[in-house]
């Protein structure tokens, strides 16, 4: 009986130490567990902060690159506007000497061919010119009162659009147009669409202007019948330096759009079935009398 009850006793405490290896196991497990969840958030947060570490210094090496491309083009604009200035003068006598030419060889076919291709390319120097002077600098408008009808002929006119054969200019324009505006700044800005229209069609074809107003909102549009924008340059075209043209200068519209932006408009690109459309919009800078509607 003393036996039995020792081995039963020992049979108990086996037990007992058998819970107690399986309680700690369990316990151990959970232990485990708890630290591998704690070592995988671990391992996320520094994934993610080495990620965050690589993204800043990749955003700080983005930012150099783009301090070190502005400070060049900076200098490169203040080269190009001093080039500017100096080519200026001699460009102006050159147009000059260019018109009192054409004056004294009236007759001879053959020269007035020669010496309007001179004025043509000093007209093309100017203007290339005055878009540098205009991107180097903001524009700040100086506001008077215009006829924007008339400041449209205006630009047309120093274009070359009304004297070459091979564009049709189509117009449509209230009888009256009044507005307050830069007549410099929107004039530049207009030559800048008209020629680039004109470019547009080297061998010609319908130029579309138009001037009206819509309320206290004066628009001016150019359209051409060229190969129009690609899809997905609509924005792209605005910027400096973007050009579609084997020779251009990419300054054109970027220097049209900082005129109308410099009035508080804005110049768009609005969807045409041919060609390319752009709308130059003004807000009113003041109450403007005998607005007209557009006819």
């Amino acid at each position: 009986m003393i036996t039995e009850a020792l081995m039963t006793g020992d049979v108990e405490n086996l037990h007992a130490a058998f819970r107690v290896f399986t309680d700690a196991t369990a316990n151990l497990e959970r232990e485990y567990r708890r630290l591998q969840i704690h070592a995988r958030a671990l391992n996320d947060e520094l994934s993610e902060k080495n990620r965050a570490l690589t993204e800043s210094l990749a955003r700080q090496r983005e930012l150099e690159a783009r301090a070190l491309r502005q400070s060049r083009l900076a200098a490169m604009g203040e080269m190009a506007a001093t080039l500017a200035h100096e080519v200026r003068n001699p460009l102006g006598a050159t147009e000059l000497f260019a018109r009192l030419l054409l004056d004294e060889i009236r007759g001879n076919p053959r020269a007035e061919g020669l010496a309007e291709q001179i004025s043509r390319s000093v007209a093309d120097l100017d203007h290339l010119v005055s878009n540098i002077l205009d991107f180097t600098r903001l524009p700040q408008p100086a506001f008077a009162d215009v006829r924007l009808d008339r400041l449209l002929d205006e630009a047309l006119l120093a274009a070359g659009a009304l004297h070459d054969e091979n564009y049709a200019i189509v117009r449509s324009v209230g009888a009256a147009v009044p507005w307050s505006a830069d007549r410099g700044l929107i004039r530049q800005a207009l030559v800048n669409l008209i020629r680039n229209a004109m470019e547009a069609m080297p061998a010609g074809g319908q130029i579309q202007v138009g001037a009206w107003s819509e309320g206290r909102i004066a628009r001016i549009s150019v359209a051409d019948e060229g190969p129009g924008i690609e899809s997905g340059q609509e924005d792209s075209i605005f910027g400096a330096f973007v050009t579609t043209k084997a020779r251009g200068t990419g300054l054109g519209l970027a220097v049209a759009r900082a005129a109308a932006l410099s009035h508080g408009g804005a110049l768009e690109l609005v969807g045409a079935a041919r060609g390319a459309h752009f709308v130059l919009s003004l807000p009113a800078q003041q109450s403007p009398a005998g607005l007209e509607d557009r006819s």
